[in-house]
């Protein structure tokens, strides 16, 4: 493997990792006059430059209310490139379990073979050409390593919606929309009180990674991970797909026991937090939310040994990190990763009153375009050796920028530009970032 410079960061993610993950909870989205979900289907090609993958091309598909669960969802993606990189994706989401109307399961598989795969962490017991650490908060752009390997993954994060607030006789909501917007089946901000308001959940999620380099013979880098992820959420969004009132509040716990090929043994934590201001409908406006949203997250099994080296961490891909398409936009992923984060976003969400795509009748026929929206947005966060907030709250990283989001067959689909100091990116996704 090989430092290489980091350049300006264009990504866009067509796979179905992005199609499934990105998708809504156990809901049905009906239109004005629609009494049953119909079972729909979107497949795109899509080709985009890329750092690690030069010109990378593909092909993903997602289908909605399949297998006689119209809540369901299910996506598929396979992708190649100019450098002889490819890969293959499957996900689902919201398939109810058999045996408990309660019980959700989101199962999400992938491998990919990359010839430039990149790593923001240092070889143990060797010197490199950087006094920081590769990852922390003060590291170098091009303080990174890259090489031929393997990226492979497979989760199964289920959900157990509790019998309180709006999940206590509704397990699967029906929502009816009015050109996109909400006009009946709120699921929440009613009250601030899980009680009576909003639905609660039990999260659990097994859990495997492995990132491993071909020329790694000596499993010197943190590589493999598996273990299980626990939390608690609460969900009090009025509109899953694109909330303009409520809050959702999200802990978790995850620990890797150090089983089967585990590169070490770890427990980290996270807490979310967002909140979803509506503004006053104006004359060009028929929509104005300000949201905001908070995350920071902890390893306390993190351990730095006298001889330089780190044990109870995890991989930099699964430790507490900024970076990629949800949080500090501008920069690639894992780009800044150590034992602990913080991180803070503003949005202010406008849908327009003109929609451009009205009355072009193909375009409504192939993506039923609901709407469109303009979101600037502005992003601060760092990493940090240790918990301490005055740390944390010191020489934050920023970055700034400006998404352009469309309602297309009931999902959302956003491309998001950011700018920072040191990078720049573009994105495009499915599903609002929070």
């Amino acid at each position: 493997m090989k430092p290489s410079p980091l350049t300006h960061t264009l990504a866009a993610l067509g796979t179905a990792a992005t199609l499934t993950t990105s998708l809504h909870a156990q809901e049905i989205y009906l239109a004005q006059g629609q009494s049953e979900k119909e079972k729909s289907t979107i497949t795109l090609p899509y080709a985009f430059p890329s750092e690690t993958m030069d010109l990378a091309f593909g092909v993903a598909s997602a289908t909605t209310g399949g297998f006689n669960q119209p809540q369901s969802a299910y996506g598929w993606g396979v992708m190649g490139s100019s450098n002889s990189s490819y890969g293959v994706y499957f996900g689902g989401l919201n398939f109810n379990a058999p045996g408990s109307k309660r019980l959700f399961v989101d199962p999400l598989i992938g491998a990919s073979r990359y010839t430039e795969m990149r790593s923001y962490q240092n070889i143990p017991n060797q010197i490199g050409p950087f006094d920081t650490k590769a990852g922390s908060n003060e590291s170098d752009e091009e303080d990174y390593l890259t090489g031929k390997g393997w990226d492979v993954f497979v989760d199964a994060r289920f959900r157990y919606l509790l019998p309180i607030g709006h999940g206590k006789n509704t397990t699967i909501h029906t929502y009816s929309m009015d050109n996109g917007l909400i006009s009946d089946g709120f699921t929440g901000a009613e009250a601030f009180n899980p009680l009576t308001s909003g639905r609660s959940y039990i999260r659990f999620a097994p859990y495997y990674r492995s990132k491993k380099y071909s020329e790694d013979t000596t499993d010197a880098l943190l590589s493999a991970t598996n273990g299980l992820e626990l939390g608690l959420e609460w969900d009090n969004r009025d509109f899953i797909a694109s909330p303009s009132r409520g809050e959702r509040f999200k802990f978790l716990i995850a620990r890797d026991f150090g089983w089967f090929n585990s590169d070490s043994t770890y427990t980290t934590w996270e807490f979310e937090a967002n909140k979803f201001f509506s503004l006053p409908e104006t004359s060009w406006a028929r929509q104005q939310v300000l949201a905001l949203s908070m995350w920071t997250a902890d390893t306390p099994t993190w351990s730095d040994n006298a001889d330089g080296s780190v044990s109870g961490r995890a991989p930099e891909f699964r430790s507490p990190r900024l970076g990629g398409f949800n949080r500090m936009r501008a920069f690639p992923f894992d780009r800044y990763n150590d034992a602990s984060a913080i991180y803070y976003t503003a949005e202010y969400r406008i849908i327009p009153q003109w929609n451009p795509w009205a009355d072009i009748n193909w375009i409504n026929n192939w993506l039923e375009p609901a709407w469109w929206q303009i979101v600037p947005f502005v992003e601060i966060g760092r990493v940090a050796p240790s918990y301490d907030l005055g740390t944390l709250h010191e020489d934050m990283q920023w970055d700034a920028g400006v998404s352009l989001r469309f309602m297309l067959k009931k999902s959302v689909v956003r491309v998001d530009c950011a700018v920072s100091d040191e990078s720049s990116s573009v994105w495009v996704m499915l599903g609002q970032p929070f």
